[in-house]
């Protein structure tokens, strides 16, 4: 495998690729819980033998909402990492320029 100078760019374009991955989840959970609440609106009307059958599975629905939540706030996380980490290479980068300059 040949080693080539890190190249800026690759790491900018995983970063916007991960932002609109990030912005598609969000739109996903606002959708989710629109429609959780109506489904458990729906519940709540219906009759005592199938509501509290709807109920069990809003509530399965309601933890899954909750995991794929803690599974944005991972991919945030590692999106402040990776911005970090381009930040860092930035600066090692005008710091090897500038040693060339002198």
């Amino acid at each position: 495998m040949v080693h080539r100078p890190a190249d800026s760019r690759l790491l900018s374009n995983l970063l916007q690729q991960e932002k609109e991955y990030s912005k598609q989840l969000s739109q996903l959970l606002e959708s989710s819980n629109a429609s959780l609440a109506s489904f458990t609106a729906y519940a709540a009307a219906s009759p005592p033998p199938g509501s509290h059958v709807i109920m069990s599975i809003a509530g399965s629905l309601a933890s899954i909402d909750e995991a794929l939540k803690r599974y944005a706030q991972g991919v945030e996380e590692w999106r402040e990492t990776m911005r970090s980490l381009k930040d860092a290479e930035e600066e090692v980068g005008n710091i090897m320029r500038d040693r060339e300059i002198l």
